[in-house]
């Protein structure tokens, strides 16, 4: 596929167009990132500085709602949002998914997974951090890993 990329001034609105002979499941999935990407960072307090930051998705391995808190884990630091985990679960680009009650991760950080002797499945993400997938996310995180294997990542 030839893509062509054009720098316009700051004043115009940014647009995208696809001249595709087929809508196919990965393209939706980039139209969605692209609506979505007003923003493509969070801002975020970070916990060892008294202090706000923005954080480029990009830089997100996982999000985590612990104690009443959203902590937001990067490869730098731990961050702390206010703000509903099923909001962020929505507003956040397509690599993003639910793997439990609690927990939303990056797939483009998962290492490799291990099942456990109890059954559970366990993502091994990049920065070696393990975490468990509830049964009742396995099925969609199977489904949006073979959709982005069977495709090249786009970030």
């Amino acid at each position: 596929m030839k893509v062509n990329i054009k720098i316009i001034e700051k004043l115009k609105e940014e647009s995208c167009t696809f001249n595709i002979h087929k809508v196919t499941s990965f393209i939706q999935d980039i139209v969605s990132t692209l609506e979505k990407s007003t923003d493509n960072y969070l801002i975020a307090n970070s916990t060892s500085k008294n202090e706000q930051e923005k954080i480029p998705y990009s830089n997100i391995i996982y999000l985590e709602y612990l104690e009443r808190k959203i902590f937001i884990y990067t490869n730098e630091s731990i961050f702390e949002i206010k703000s509903p985990l099923y909001k962020l679960e929505h507003d956040l680009p397509n690599n993003f998914i639910r793997i439990s009650k609690t927990v939303i991760i990056n797939i483009h950080f998962i290492n490799k997974f291990s099942v456990k002797p109890n059954g559970n499945l366990e993502a091994i993400l990049s920065n070696e951090e393990k975490v468990i997938v509830s049964r009742k996310y396995v099925s969609s995180l199977k489904k949006t890993l073979t959709r982005y294997s069977k495709s090249p990542l786009v970030y």
